[in-house]
């Protein structure tokens, strides 16, 4: 049962005063995780990925790490075509996402010019939409379905946005159908920040807050974990888009709750 507690505020400050220096210690990384993706290593097998996958998941986990959070996965995602639909708290989940496997996240345009998150989703593969844009959704769509049929993984926030209220929203059913059409599995994946209780309020936009104060706000922070919860693919697509968008839905708020 998820607990409800109240923001640590008064704890807030001192860990940004190591965090903050490890952080731009760990960027100066950030060279040798691009040098993977030279054409002439690039696709070296390495496990079950190839090397610039793994080289970016590497960095992901260790900047989960840096921001003072331990992941913890329970559960297990299946290897790709699959479209990964989790619920969404903060601009912090990109990175989780990216900590489990490096997929293509289907993104609002914006994210593209952000400073480290928009370079690194670039990179990633992640998938751009102008929100309100029925071209573009359109577009997203052929383009997810496209690299679903060609053995990718795809990222999406069904929510279409970051709320304060705490708990999973409404999923949006518009970016099912490119699963339908690729006959992907579809995976509902629950993302939680939680330390005696569920920590949502100190790690969502505060009212007026931007992206650079909210990046010191996580790095001040006490320690948490990041609870990635993956549940059973779904692989029955006849319902349709709609009905599978509640079922994923119910999914991740029973997960996010439990």
């Amino acid at each position: 049962m998820m607990t409800d507690v109240q923001p640590r505020s008064s704890l807030i400050g001192w860990p940004l005063l190591w965090r903050l220096p490890l952080l731009l210690v760990y960027l100066l990384l950030l060279p040798l995780l691009l040098l993977t993706f030279l054409p002439r290593i690039r696709n070296l097998p390495v496990g079950n990925m190839k090397l610039h996958m793994s080289a970016h998941r590497l960095w992901m986990r260790g900047l989960v790490v840096v921001f003072g959070m331990r992941l913890r996965v329970s559960g297990q995602l299946p290897l790709p075509p699959a479209l990964v639909v989790a619920n969404h708290i903060s601009w912090f989940d990109i990175a989780v996402l990216h900590a489990l496997w490096p997929m293509g996240l289907v993104a609002k345009a914006e994210i593209r010019s952000w400073p480290l998150i928009g370079r690194l989703a670039t990179i990633a593969g992640s998938i751009y939409i102008q929100r309100g844009n029925q071209q573009s959704r359109q577009r997203v769509n052929r383009r997810m379905a496209a690299r679903l049929r060609r053995g990718e993984m795809i990222g999406v926030f069904p929510e279409g946005g970051i709320s304060a209220q705490r708990g999973v929203q409404r999923f949006h059913a518009r970016l099912f159908g490119s699963a339908i059409r690729a006959r992907a599995p579809i995976v509902p994946v629950a993302i939680r920040y939680w330390s005696d209780g569920d920590r949502h309020d100190d790690v969502v936009f505060s009212p007026g807050q931007n992206l650079f104060s909210n990046m010191l706000r996580l790095l001040s922070h006490p320690r948490m974990e990041v609870q990635v919860m993956i549940a059973q693919a779904i692989t029955d697509h006849m319902p349709g888009r709609d009905l599978l968008a509640r079922q994923a839905q119910t999914t991740v708020s029973a997960l996010y709750e439990s």
